[in-house]
């Protein structure tokens, strides 16, 4: 039985538009699904699922609509049909299974769009996309912070910290930095120590907090020989 549907639908756009939205959708799910049971190669399979592919599936459903406004203007102006404002009647069958589809497909949308906000979330929070994804470029800081007291400290605790405000700040400049990777106008080697870093008493006192802080202590070791009388 065919579907119903209004007749603005029908036009190459939105087809290619639906057909982009459906395979990437799939292929998000499938990635994932990959990605629960093979531990190598986590970082660039993660930069795929949460930051390449949903925008190929935003562009795909943003199609959609485009070309039944782009149907729609065609047909107004060749004559097939009178201007006149959109409405929804669900008790005209096409109008009922476009309603349908439109709000299940919404309601998917953004459960999908929850979870994978959340998920690309944790993803540029983790030390991979941090020391990994560009290795290339962060390889020797990577390096010796794999080999430092605070190896177990992912590195967002101490470049942005807790809140809304430095957590926009670090995309904002890791847009520039993607930028700078790509074109090859980042420093070479990376410039140490960075100035611009958030106020110390923000992120290092959050475990070093200077109610913690000691004076220097002079500690005497003494040792013994295993003589009879233990002569130190």
């Amino acid at each position: 039985m065919k579907l119903k549907l209004p007749s603005s639908v029908y036009n190459w756009i939105s087809l290619w538009g639906a057909v982009l939205a459906v395979i990437t959708l799939f292929m998000i799910i499938f990635l994932f699904i990959v990605s629960l049971f093979h531990a190598g190669g986590q970082t660039y399979l993660g930069l795929v699922i949460y930051l390449v592919l949903p925008g190929f599936l935003i562009f795909g459903l943003l199609l959609i609509p485009l070309g039944m406004w782009i149907k729609s203007k065609r047909d107004l102006r060749l004559g097939i049909k009178e201007k006149k404002l959109p409405f929804v009647d669900l008790n005209i069958k096409s109008h009922r299974n476009a309603f349908m589809i439109f709000t299940i497909g919404t309601v998917f949308f953004l459960l999908i769009s929850a979870i994978g906000s959340y998920e690309a979330f944790n993803f540029t929070e983790s030390v991979q996309f941090c020391g990994t994804l560009c290795h290339k470029v962060m390889n020797p800081e990577y390096t010796a912070y794999r080999n430092s007291p605070h190896a177990r400290v992912r590195c967002v605790d101490c470049h942005v910290g807790e809140g809304a405000d430095w957590y926009v700040r670090s995309k904002l400049s890791g847009m520039y930095q993607v930028y700078a990777v790509i074109a090859n106008v980042y420093p070479k080697p990376i410039e140490t120590p960075i100035h611009n870093l958030r106020p110390a008493r923000e992120t290092c006192e959050q475990c070093h907090w200077p109610e913690k802080f000691y004076a220097r202590k002079l500690k005497v070791q003494r040792h013994y020989l295993t003589d009879e009388k233990n002569s130190e």
